[in-house]
């Protein structure tokens, strides 16, 4: 009873706190991700109101809370939704995956209008340990569960598809490829299926480690969601441009498109003189203000002209700079973190991994083999 209030505390507190940060940064997907943390928190309070026997003392609160089990899903969807989207629109047709919320919350009227005794007699009833579920307690709980299912399916395959898509705009995308919030999803998802294998069972095999998995899963997605910067921080113009590229669904293709030889010829000659590429938070929008070009222009260059998309004509530059810095003799002294810091990388992951995609070796394997074909 004691975690589940705590845990209840915990997620009305963050979600206070993310409320407060969306009129900073990721305006709706915070908004969204507070609604999920505050009905997430309703949930945690029943469990504590009904172990500490709080409705047998205040029947008139029972059943209150129970249609926002239908909110919590939809609301992380759009959360995650509108974290991936660069437009900061609000889409009316979101509401209409409440229905199932609102709906229940109509059908339950009937019950919050019941008289204290009728409420006691049924809070006794379901106080009382049963061995076998009814059928409507397997329909109720089975819909829950599917929702479930397909709002975290529906969010993953948003993170992927985001993921994907920065590869177009952003040349470092650690700090916004939304991983905490994918591993977040797999967690809730694995506490969803102990929770179904509970019900199941007839069993709390997991009821005090499903509380704790709950709790830390809410100071997991307390302190990323915290930290987290704005995922598209451009100007109004940018943000529309990088939407229709994002929505025009822009990759690396062989295409026949025309473009124009002399501005791709002006952005090898920026790229080599400028070094643009050195500077960790280069961006679309940003080396199309270099360019004097729209950000969509320069996307089109990119992926028409050297047929990549920005995200690997920019490491691949970065690759070939480090290449150079690694068999440096005056920078021997450089780690190969610092090599790739050098570079215009800001993870050791990102660098390791792009330099062997690219050259077949790691940067260290790299250095070592030029240095022994140097000395034989």
């Amino acid at each position: 009873m004691l975690i589940n209030t705590f845990c209840a505390a915990s997620f009305i507190y963050l979600g206070f706190t993310l409320w407060l940060k969306s009129r900073d940064q990721n305006t709706l997907a915070n908004r969204w991700l507070a609604l999920f943390l505050l009905f997430v928190s309703f949930l945690q309070l029943d469990d504590a109101f009904m172990a500490a026997g709080t409705y047998l003392i205040y029947p008139h609160l029972f059943s209150l809370l129970d249609p926002f089990i239908f909110a919590v899903a939809p609301c992380l969807y759009w959360s995650v939704f509108h974290f991936t989207q660069p437009d900061r629109r609000f889409y009316p047709q979101s509401l209409l995956h409440f229905t199932p919320a609102m709906l229940l919350f109509v059908l339950s009227i009937p019950a919050f209008l019941e008289s204290e005794k009728e409420k006691l007699e049924l809070i006794k009833i379901l106080s009382v340990p049963k061995d076998k579920i009814n059928t409507v307690a397997i329909v109720a709980f089975s819909i829950v569960f599917l929702q479930c299912i397909l709002y975290l399916s529906f969010s993953f395959i948003e993170i992927l598809k985001h993921q994907k898509r920065l590869q177009l705009i952003t040349s470092n995308k650690a700090e916004s490829d939304l991983n905490w919030l994918k591993y977040f999803l797999l967690v809730i998802a694995v506490l969803l299926g102990l929770w179904m294998l509970e019900i199941g069972f007839f069993k709390t095999f997991a009821g005090a480690e499903m509380s704790w998995g709950y709790l830390l899963g809410c100071y997991f997605l307390g302190y990323h969601a915290i930290r987290q910067k704005e995922i598209f921080p451009f100007a109004s113009q940018d943000l529309q441009d990088i939407h229709e590229i994002m929505q025009e669904n822009e990759s690396l293709v062989h295409s026949t498109s025309i473009f124009d030889p002399d501005q791709k010829e002006r952005l090898i000659q920026l790229i080599e003189n400028e070094k643009p590429y050195l500077d960790p938070e280069l961006s679309l929008p940003k080396l199309a203000k270099m360019m004097n070009c729209s950000t969509h222009e320069l996307s089109n260059l990119i992926n028409r002209g050297f047929e990549r998309n920005f995200y690997q004509l920019i490491n691949a530059y970065r690759i070939e700079e480090s290449k150079h810095l690694l068999l440096d003799e005056q920078l021997s002294h450089l780690n190969i973190l610092a090599i790739g810091f050098e570079a215009g990388f800001n993870s050791k992951t990102t660098f390791n991994t792009t330099f062997k995609n690219l050259t077949g070796m790691s940067p260290l394997e790299y250095r070592k083999q030029h240095l022994l074909s140097d000395n034989p």
